[in-house]
C-alpha cells in the first residue's frame, strides 16, 4: 500500500447462492484505497451492497474474489479463513445499525469492556504500562545502584540502550496486583536481583479508565458504570453501545447508518462522535442516506449501485453531478438545494460552488461575500 494508505480492496467480488443457480452478485470487482485520517461515506440505493462490503473489511464476510489490505493485513482471496481476527478487529471495528439492541452485560461498565477484553485489549495495554513504569522506576531510582553493582561506566547513560545491548540480560517478573517486580540484570561476570516497588496496573485498572473515558466521550458521567443498560433510554443505550466500540480504540471505526432513528439533537452528537474520532487521528467510514451529513462532514464520498463504484469524490463533485440523481435515489442536501434555486434568481450565485460552503454558517458567510455584504 501507498505510505499514507490504510484500507485497500482490489477487485473484491462477492456472490451470494452460488452453487443453487440463483446467484446474485452484491459487490461487483470493487477497488478502492481509503487513505488515513479521513471520513468516508459509502451511499447509493438500497441493495446496493454498502452494508455487505464493508462487512468485508473485518472479515465478517470473506469471498472467494479479491484482496483486501488493512494496515498489516492481508485477506487474501487465496486462502479459505482469516487469520488472527481478533487482531484484525484491534485495527478496524464496526458499529451495527441500532447498536443499542447489542448490549446485554449486568452493568454498563461490563458491557463497554466486554469488546476490548475479548480482544485482550486491557491485558496487553496493561503490561506494556507495566514495563515502561517498571523502566522508569528503574532508571528514576535504581540507576547509580545498577551501574555500581554491575561496573558499568558512563557510555551507558541510557537505560533503553543499556538493556537492549547484547552485554546484559533483562529479566523481570512483575506483580501486577501486589505492586513490585522481581528484576534481573546480568552481564558476563556480574548480576543485580532486586525487589522493585513500584505502582502497577491491572488488566481490571486499564480497563475502567477506558469505559469512563468512552462513556464520558458520549455525553454520560461515571456514575453511570454501576448501571443496567436495560434502565437506561433509548439513546443511552446507543452511547452506551457505541462507547464500547470506540473503547476497542481501532485505527478504522465503521458506522452503519448512525443517526437512524435518532432525533435532530441526536444526529448532531453522532456527527460530533465522528469528527472526534478524525481528530484522535482515526480513519472513518459511514454508511448513511442522510445526505446533510455527508455534505457537512465527509472529505470523501463513494457512490454505490448494483455493487460497483459509479462515482467517488469530494461531496461538492458528488452533490453538483446531475447524472448520479438520474441514476439513484440520492436526495440533495438541503445547502445544495439551496444554492440551486439561488442560482436559478441570480446567476452571480454560481460562485458558491467554488466557496463549498458546507455548513449554514459557512453558507451565509460565502453569500455575503458575493453580495458584498459587510
Amino acid at each position: 500500500m501507498n505510505n499514507n494508505s490504510i484500507l485497500k480492496v482490489e477487485n473484491l467480488t462477492c456472490v451470494f447462492e452460488e452453487s443453487d443457480g440463483n446467484e446474485f452478485k452484491a459487490i461487483d470487482n470493487f477497488s478502492y484505497d481509503f487513505k488515513e485520517n479521513k471520513i468516508y461515506f459509502i451511499i447509493g440505493n438500497s441493495g446496493s451492497g454498502k452494508s455487505t462490503l464493508v462487512a468485508h473489511f473485518n472479515g465478517l464476510l470473506k469471498s472467494k474474489q479479491g484482496n483486501i489490505y488493512v494496515d498489516n493485513f492481508h485477506i487474501s482471496d487465496k486462502s479459505k479463513k482469516i487469520k488472527h481476527t481478533k487482531e484484525l478487529r484491534k485495527i478496524i471495528s464496526m458499529v451495527f445499525q441500532f447498536p443499542e439492541y447489542q448490549l446485554f452485560k449486568s452493568t454498563i461498565e461490563k458491557d463497554i469492556s466486554f469488546g476490548p477484553f475479548t480482544l485482550g485489549i486491557p491485558q496487553q495495554k496493561s503490561k506494556e504500562v507495566n514495563i515502561l513504569n517498571l523502566k522508569n522506576t528503574l532508571i528514576q531510582k535504581h540507576w547509580d545502584e545498577i551501574k555500581s553493582s554491575l561496573s558499568i561506566n558512563n557510555d551507558y547513560e541510557d537505560f533503553d540502550k543499556f538493556i537492549e545491548s547484547e552485554q546484559v540480560i533483562f529479566k523481570y517478573k512483575i506483580h501486577d496486583k501486589k505492586d513490585y517486580a522481581n528484576v534481573v540484570l546480568k552481564t558476563k561476570f556480574k548480576k543485580f536481583v532486586k525487589r522493585i516497588e513500584f505502582n502497577t496496573k491491572t488488566t481490571d485498572d486499564y480497563a475502567h479508565e477506558l469505559s469512563i473515558k468512552y462513556l464520558t466521550k458520549m455525553g454520560l458521567n461515571e456514575t453511570f458504570l454501576d448501571k443496567s443498560p436495560f434502565e437506561l433510554s433509548g439513546g443511552q443505550k446507543r452511547r452506551v453501545a457505541i462507547a464500547g466500540i470506540l473503547a476497542i480504540e481501532p485505527k478504522i471505526l465503521i458506522f452503519d447508518e448512525p443517526t437512524a432513528g435518532l432525533d435532530p439533537q441526536g444526529e448532531h452528537e453522532m456527527m460530533q462522535v465522528i469528527l472526534d474520532a478524525k481528530n484522535r487521528g482515526q480513519t472513518i467510514i459511514v454508511i448513511t442516506h442522510t445526505m446533510n451529513q455527508v455534505l457537512e462532514i465527509g472529505d470523501e464520498v463513494i457512490v454505490m449501485d448494483e455493487g460497483k463504484i459509479i462515482f467517488s469524490g469530494e461531496p461538492y463533485e458528488v452533490f453538483t453531478n446531475k447524472e448520479l440523481y438520474e441514476k439513484t435515489n440520492m436526495e440533495k442536501p438541503n445547502i445544495i438545494e439551496l444554492i440551486d434555486n439561488l442560482c436559478e434568481k441570480d446567476k452571480r450565485f454560481v460562485k458558491l460552488y467554488e466557496e463549498k460552503p458546507k455548513t449554514v454558517d459557512q453558507l451565509v458567510i460565502a453569500i455575503k461575500k458575493i453580495v458584498n455584504i459587510k
